[in-house]
């Protein structure tokens, strides 16, 4: 079975962050994006045997460098590495009220036009955005139209902190746990500008 594992950069950011209470402090591996995107849609993706991961897409804002030189230097770099692993990346933008602009609909959208286009058999949505539960019905629909049966699963970070245990509507939900969420960690820090590594 095809599977495409879209990943909400931020959204997995945030549940991680609050799932192991991180603070602010650079020492934890939570208090900023660390995880592997690759390690992670992969580990993912072959939770069940009979599953190969056909794509990864991954989705975040970026605030302009006078806004937050620190977190447009980070994304920057990070983005420009996934880039060069072949993963798809959406490169939204953050606004002055620290809000992500065209990210989810970019996601929502991507996710639609995959299942109309027969891409995938499994579809995993890095988030805990109920935003997507009308995407998902409406890549359901697509499927039933075309005679297919297609499956949806949402994963996300949980811990002691977490505030809500819900995924999307209309998938299933796979809880990411502290273990599971270590073994993807990215020991790079694209923290720092490419001539500062």
């Amino acid at each position: 079975m095809r599977v495409i594992v879209f990943v909400d950069g931020q959204n997995l950011y945030r549940q991680a962050k609050r799932a192991w209470r991180a603070g602010d402090g650079a020492s934890s591996p939570y208090s900023w994006p660390s995880y592997d995107v690759e390690k992670l849609a992969k580990a993912l993706a072959e939770r069940t045997p009979d599953r190969r991961l056909a794509e990864i897409r991954f989705y975040t804002g970026v605030p302009k460098r006078s806004a937050s030189p620190r977190w447009y230097d980070f994304w920057s770099n990070k983005i420009r590495f996934l880039r060069s692993k072949g993963v798809y990346v959406y490169r939204g933008r953050v606004n002055s009220g620290r809000q992500e602009k065209g990210v989810d609909v970019s996601l929502a959208l991507d996710l639609v036009m995959a299942a109309y286009e027969r891409r995938f058999d499994v579809a995993i949505i890095v988030s805990q955005d109920s935003d997507f539960g009308p995407a998902v019905q409406a890549a359901k629909r697509i499927a039933e139209s075309q005679g297919r049966f297609l499956i949806f699963e949402s994963a996300f970070p949980v811990g002691s902190g977490t505030s809500s245990r819900q995924g999307i509507d209309g998938t299933k939900w796979i809880p990411i746990d502290k273990a599971a969420y270590d073994a993807c960690l990215d020991p790079t820090d694209y923290r720092r500008k490419p001539s500062e590594a």
